[in-house]
């Protein structure tokens, strides 16, 4: 068991690893569009625009009744036990890529790091709304291929009697558009005039969502949000995103079958995303999560051992 303090800081919090291989890189080698250039969709971090509650700018107020209650049902919601675990918790190491181990007082748990994730991001939608800063992609992706990608895909659930793929991408383009307007006001998603995404929401710093997971991203907020009631709406589409943004396996490579000549790469890709959990993700959960109350009967954050405990055990050795 780690017995630190838990507010210490490492020195690796200040050296972020340099990851060899994006997540968009992988899914151009993954995918390619037929009668179309290779699809160029990676974020330029040196373009990423900060929000409007920079040091220089007062945060834009939310007014909105509907997202108030949703920010209201979240505090309603929380586990305040957990909050407290989470808010005076010590990283302990990744077991990987999906769980974590961490400390609390004279306790060790085991917790599910992409489910904490996407609520995590869920919140984060919710509490700054309308204030989120942008990821812009180095090139504007076309909303028609990534809907054609995204059909293609058995996850898509399309069948002949859905009608032509293309049809299909051609309504998503035209949908989407029409709620251009809102989707850069209150998300930070710009769409051009010729149905291109231009950006993304910039929801936590040093952190960029898996770019594998943009064409069913694009399909599934044409298809699943509920764009006829307002609170629905913000709901709905913020659900959506935040399991977009999460942390999944698929967004660092698989390097287990590395030959010698690849090690390098191998050790850099695991830094990185071990990093990404300990500095960037555990961080976010110390700072602004508000653990749900399901959270402690879900298995997302299981006790597997207790100081005390293992004293009782040794002293009967």
């Amino acid at each position: 068991m780690v017995r630190t303090d838990s507010r210490e800081q490492k020195l690796d919090a200040f050296i972020k690893p340099i990851q060899t291989v994006s997540s968009v890189d992988r899914l151009q080698q993954a995918t390619s569009l037929a009668d179309s250039q290779p699809m160029e969709a990676s974020i330029k971090d040196k373009e990423m625009e900060l929000p409007s509650c920079g040091s220089q700018q007062k945060k834009r107020p939310v007014r909105l009744t509907s997202v108030l209650t949703l920010q209201e049902e979240i505090r309603q919601n929380m586990h305040k036990n957990l909050r407290e675990m989470f808010q005076f918790h010590k990283f302990v190491g990744s077991v990987n890529r999906e769980f974590s181990l961490m400390q609390h007082q004279t306790k060790l748990y085991l917790v599910n790091t992409s489910k904490l994730s996407c609520e995590l991001f869920y919140q984060l939608m919710i509490f700054d709304f309308g204030n989120y800063g942008k990821l812009r992609l180095a090139e504007p992706a076309p909303i028609h291929d990534l809907a054609m990608l995204a059909l293609d895909l058995e996850e898509s659930g399309w069948s002949e009697a859905d009608g032509p793929k293309d049809d299909l991408a051609k309504y998503i383009v035209d949908f989407l558009k029409s709620k251009a307007e809102m989707l850069s006001d209150y998300f930070s998603m710009e769409i051009d005039q010729e149905g291109n995404l231009c950006t993304l929401p910039l929801l936590l710093e040093h952190y960029t969502p898996n770019m594998e997971g943009l064409p069913m991203f694009v399909l599934r907020l044409a298809t699943e949000v509920n764009w006829d009631e307002e609170k629905n709406c913000f709901h709905t589409f913020c659900r959506e995103t935040s399991e977009f943004y999460s942390f999944k396996n698929s967004m660092f490579p698989d390097t287990s079958d590395s030959t010698e000549g690849s090690q390098g790469e191998e050790e850099s890709t695991q830094n990185s995303w071990k990093w990404t959990v300990e500095h960037v993700l555990f961080s976010a959960f110390r700072n602004f999560l508000f653990p749900p109350k399901t959270f402690a009967e879900n298995s997302s954050i299981l006790q597997i051992a207790n100081l005390p405990d293992l004293y009782k055990v040794f002293e009967r050795c």
